[in-house]
């Protein structure tokens, strides 16, 4: 079995990482899309719709069961079907991992479209937690272009937590954000971080069968720009991808 990763950019790489050095026989084939508009962009109707493409083309490439390592593109999976694939998201995994924890209060920060569409704030509330949430659009765009140790994104994080300052449980609503952890500990020194990549790395580990391929590659594809997506994997995570060029493939449209 091979299994699917898809972000819109770097984020999902992270969980890719994790999920190889926990497991490193299974197979994996990664799509970073982007060559799309930014997810937090998109309409409900838009996302759907590319979310929908991204799992087809997973299809076309022999792969059934995918992860979208991203918040907003989890916010669509309960709107989208491709018969033969099996599709989960990180806000599953993350909400279900916070089941059994004591009743405190949690800070969530994330996209705008992963906050307001209250699939955390709801769930969270339900489990009777007392619930504080931030937007935080620029955090991400600036660990995308590779800025997690900059002067600006400190800025950035002191912004968006100080209003988070008496929180106990810290929520990560994006997979970027795992990469400013360090940070977001020299601010919130006491605070409990959840992140988003660890649980749903902990849920995949359960299921996962071992790979019986030994000898194969994993694969990278981009719908944007290659050479981009490997240098930025190299210069963020240090790893040394191939990363070959992908367009999505559209039911109904030619090939």
């Amino acid at each position: 079995m091979t299994l699917g990763i898809c972000d819109w950019g770097i984020g999902g790489l992270g969980l890719y990482e994790l999920l190889k050095h926990s497991k490193p026989g299974v197979d994996v084939t990664y799509i970073g899309d982007q060559g799309s508009i930014p997810y937090n962009l998109l309409s409900k109707n838009e996302l759907a719709e590319r979310v929908e493409q991204v799992l087809w083309t997973f299809r076309r490439l022999g792969v059934d069961r995918v992860v979208f390592a991203c918040d907003e593109a989890s916010t669509a999976l309960g709107d989208v079907s491709v018969p033969g694939v099996v599709a989960t998201g990180v806000i599953g995994p993350t909400l279900r991992s916070m089941r059994n924890r004591p009743l405190r209060e949690v800070g969530v920060i994330g996209g705008r479209r992963t906050v307001l569409s209250g699939a955390y704030g709801r769930a969270l509330r339900k489990m009777h937690f007392s619930v504080v949430q931030r937007v935080s659009v620029d955090l991400s765009i600036a660990i995308e272009q590779g800025w997690s140790n900059e002067p600006k994104t400190h800025e950035l994080l002191v912004g968006v937590l100080e209003p988070l300052a008496k929180v106990d449980c810290l929520l990560l609503a994006c997979t970027h954000y795992r990469l400013v952890i360090p940070t977001i500990r020299e601010i919130m020194p006491k605070v409990d971080i959840v992140d988003p990549v660890e649980v749903t790395v902990a849920e995949l580990l359960k299921t996962l069968p071992e790979s019986d391929s030994s000898g194969r590659q994993d694969h990278f594809y981009t719908t944007g720009d290659p050479q981009a997506m490997r240098s930025r994997a190299a210069e963020t995570y240090g790893l040394d991808i191939k990363v070959e060029p992908v367009t999505v493939f559209r039911p109904g449209l030619a090939a």
